[in-house]
C-alpha cells in the first residue's frame, strides 16, 4: 500500500545520504594521508607519515622568526631582516656650518618572511607595527624590513619589498631618497662602528658586532642593486678614479668633506672586482 512505499522510499534515502556521506569522508581521510581500520577507528595510512617527513626540508640557512621556514621550504617567499634606521650627520668633521645630513642602520639580524610579519601586526591590533615586530626582533627597536633576495624570489617581489624599505628610511629619517650615495655612507658608517668600536646597540636597545656582521653582505646586496638598476656604474667609476688620482693633500682635504677618503674606500668595496683588488 501507498504508506509501506513511502517507508521504503526514506529508507533508501537515508541509506544513499549515508553512502554519499561515507564516501566523502573517505576521500576526505584519503586526502590527509589517513583511513578507517577494520574496528572503524581513523588511522594514518601505511607509508604517509614516512612520505611526509622525507618530503620535509630541514632548514640549514637563514630561516623565519615566525614559520621557522627559510628559502628551502619556501623558495618564493620573500625573506627581510628587521633593520633599526636613524638620522644622524653623514661626516662629523665636515668643514661647513651647515652639515650633510643622512642616516645610519643597524640589526639585531632577525629574519622574517614579509608575508609573516604582516600576518603578526594583523594579530597584535593594539600595537604600533613596530612595536609589535620588536617582539619578534629580540625586543630590538625596529622600523624596517630590508629584503633578501632568495634565488627563487623574482626581481617584482624584490623591487615592491625594497620600494618599502625606502619609504620606511624616508619616513622616519627625513631623507628625501635612499639613493646609491645614502647606502654607500649607511655601509661606511656601519664599517666605522666595527673600527671605532662603537655599540650598535646604543640606539636600538639590541645587536651587536655579530649581528651586524652577518648583515654586512645584504646591505651590499642592496648598494649592487642599486648601482645595476639606476645605471651608475660609468659616473660612480668616474668618481672613483678622480679621487685615485687626486694627490694626497687633495685627500688631507675631502677628510673634512661629506664624501671622504672612507666613502671611497667603501666605493670601491662595490665597483671594483677581486682582480682588481688583488691588483692595487
Amino acid at each position: 500500500d501507498l504508506k509501506t512505499k513511502v517507508k521504503e522510499c526514506r529508507a533508501q534515502t537515508r541509506t544513499e545520504k549515508k553512502k554519499r556521506a561515507m564516501a566523502m569522508r573517505e576521500k576526505q581521510l584519503k586526502e590527509l594521508g589517513m583511513n578507517v581500520n577494520t574496528r572503524g577507528q581513523v588511522v594514518a595510512s601505511v607509508g604517509a607519515v614516512e612520505r611526509e617527513m622525507a618530503e620535509l626540508v630541514e632548514e640549514s640557512g637563514l630561516k623565519c622568526v615566525i614559520c621557522h621556514e627559510g628559502y628551502k621550504n619556501q623558495p618564493q617567499k620573500i625573506l627581510c631582516i628587521y633593520t633599526f634606521s636613524k638620522r644622524c650627520l653623514l661626516e662629523d668633521s665636515e668643514g661647513r656650518t651647515r652639515k650633510n645630513l643622512g642616516y645610519f642602520t643597524v640589526s639585531h639580524f632577525n629574519v622574517v618572511h614579509y608575508d609573516c610579519h604582516i600576518s603578526a601586526v594583523r594579530l597584535a591590533r593594539i600595537r604600533d607595527e613596530w612595536e609589535s615586530a620588536s617582539l619578534q626582533n629580540s625586543n630590538t627597536k625596529c622600523n624596517s624590513l630590508m629584503p633578501i633576495w632568495g634565488p627563487s624570489v623574482t626581481e617584482s617581489a624584490f623591487t615592491t619589498c625594497l620600494a618599502r624599505h625606502n619609504a620606511h628610511i624616508q619616513e622616519f629619517t627625513g631623507v628625501r631618497e635612499a639613493s646609491l650615495s645614502y647606502v654607500i655612507h649607511d655601509i661606511r658608517m656601519l664599517l666605522l662602528r666595527f673600527v671605532t668600536e662603537r655599540s650598535f646597540s646604543e640606539e636600538s636597545g639590541g645587536g651587536g658586532r655579530q649581528s651586524n656582521i652577518h648583515f654586512m653582505p645584504f646591505i651590499v646586496q642592496i648598494a649592487l642593486y642599486v648601482l645595476t638598476t639606476t645605471r651608475r656604474h660609468t659616473h660612480e667609476v668616474a668618481q672613483l678614479t678622480s679621487f685615485l688620482a687626486a694627490s694626497s693633500a687633495d685627500w688631507v682635504t675631502m677628510c673634512y668633506g661629506a664624501e671622504s677618503p672612507s666613502y671611497f674606500l667603501v666605493l670601491a668595496l662595490v665597483l671594483q672586482s677581486p682582480r682588481a683588488w688583488k691588483a692595487c
